[in-house]
């Protein structure tokens, strides 16, 4: 696997790399951390279908096809589902996207996979569920859905275009069946990605791996 690197402000290097400490958030958390404009996605956990002239659909009673100035959205169950954020690149700019000082290399991504899969097993409610990992894919809302908005772990590992900047690779897992085929919720709204703003309430997690330091180089970021 290619080196990663993970940017976060200097106060948190200790829990990251001396104790391996990876705080998992919930999909829901990250989306409102955008729209607070702190960074993030608004269609985090959504897969996004707004083409530029219209929404295609089709009357049941007579057959015409009409178009529609709205989005098609499918939502995953975004509370149940954890993800840790990491990158392929090592950028000053994205530090300042992410407002942190420091950004920890991890030279050996295979080990802290493993001992990552290891800790979850310890815990009965992930036991048996799988652990995502990857590189993030940038789509376009313009781009048509076909069948992904119908799976959870692809729309998992979907980011809109306009984050493509970041490289992002993403850590991920589940409550439950949360992951589960065509466990999504689908609408269609003239005002796609709305919802109410706030940090409060958004389940995490906290997955101790033990030091990391073997495998971890520090990088300051001005």
């Amino acid at each position: 696997m290619a080196t990663l690197y993970k940017y976060l402000p200097s106060k948190y290097l200790d829990a990251f790399v001396g104790r391996g400490e990876l705080l998992f958030r919930s999909l829901s958390y990250f989306r409102n951390f955008e729209e607070l404009q702190v960074r993030g996605d608004t269609f985090e956990g959504k897969r996004l279908y707004k083409p530029s002239g219209g929404l295609e659909i089709t009357k049941t009673s007579t057959g015409e096809k009409v178009l529609l100035p709205a989005a098609f959205e499918a939502s995953v169950r975004d509370r149940e589902i954890f993800v840790f954020c990491l990158s392929k690149k090592l950028s000053p700019e994205l530090a300042q996207v992410f407002k942190t000082d420091a950004c920890v290399e991890i030279t050996e991504p295979a080990l802290l996979l493993a001992r990552l899969r290891s800790a979850l097993q310890l815990r009965r409610w992930v036991r048996g569920a799988r652990l995502l990992h990857g590189p993030v894919n940038y789509y376009s809302s313009e781009d048509p859905p076909l069948a992904e908005w119908a799976v959870p772990q692809r729309m998992v590992m979907r980011k809109t275009i306009e984050y493509s900047d970041q490289d992002e690779y993403r850590l991920a897992f589940a409550r439950g069946g949360a992951l589960r085929f065509n466990n999504v919720n689908t609408h269609i709204s003239a005002t796609p990605g709305l919802n109410l703003t706030t940090l409060d309430g958004h389940p995490e997690h906290n997955v101790s791996l033990g030091s990391l330091s073997r495998i971890c180089k520090v990088h300051w970021c001005e």
